[in-house]
């Protein structure tokens, strides 16, 4: 059992581990100012999409896993998130609290829900190689700028779309400028497109590319 499972419990730690970097030891604040502490932040994200992608699924069925770890994270989100973000806005309210207490709470749902989602995809039978494509399509949306777009279009306090994303601080240090309203359309198309070949490129394709790359002499 924890053969079939090694590379997943060897990566769970690592998750954690990682995780733990990030929340305890790194600053932990809404701004991004590098792409070294951008591409950090990700990296609990991608070590636990790898734990999930390798558990067994035999093993999985043995144990009867998914009812503990389904309910399990269905209160992760009950008992965790949902009080906590309540809490956190109605500190903002009573001015004991700030938007960034607030910022830094939400964000780690969404690689939760990421985690979650795939978690439930593979104790249900769902394949290692599902496991990765969605893992890292999800991944690719989640950094794409589509979450910024919808939130600057609903709203109201804006009179349209920002000509010059300055917030977006995900963007910028990855084209090394705040991005205008035009670069943001083509980063996030550009992102979206990768994940629909992430997603949708048949594995035909990927052992072509890998045949043809082998008879290239070597140089």
């Amino acid at each position: 059992m924890i053969r079939a499972n090694l590379v997943t419990l060897v990566m769970g730690v690592v998750a954690v581990a990682l995780a733990g970097l990030v929340r305890f030891v790194l600053p932990y604040e809404q701004d991004i100012t590098t792409l070294w502490g951008f591409l950090v932040k990700l990296t609990p994200q991608l070590a636990a999409i790898v734990a999930v992608a390798w558990l067994d699924v035999e093993t999985a069925r043995r144990l009867r896993l998914h009812l503990i770890a389904l309910p399990a994270l269905f209160l992760g989100f009950l008992l965790y998130f949902v009080p906590a973000t309540f809490i956190r806005a109605m500190d903002i309210e009573d001015g004991s609290g700030t938007f960034e207490d607030l910022y830094l709470h939400v964000v780690v749902f969404v690689p939760f829900l990421i985690v979650a989602l795939l978690v439930t995809y593979r104790i249900g039978g769902g394949s290692r190689e599902g496991v990765l494509r969605t893992g890292a399509a999800m991944s690719i949306l989640h950094v794409s700028g589509l979450e910024d777009l919808v939130a600057v279009s609903m709203n109201r306090r804006l009179d349209g779309i920002p000509e010059v994303w300055a917030w977006a601080d995900h963007i910028t240090v990855r084209i090394g400028h705040p991005a205008t309203k035009a670069e943001a359309y083509a980063f996030i198309a550009a992102h979206v497109v990768a994940a629909l070949l992430v997603l949708f490129l048949p594995r035909s394709l990927f052992r072509r590319l890998s045949r043809r790359r082998d008879r290239q002499p070597a140089a």
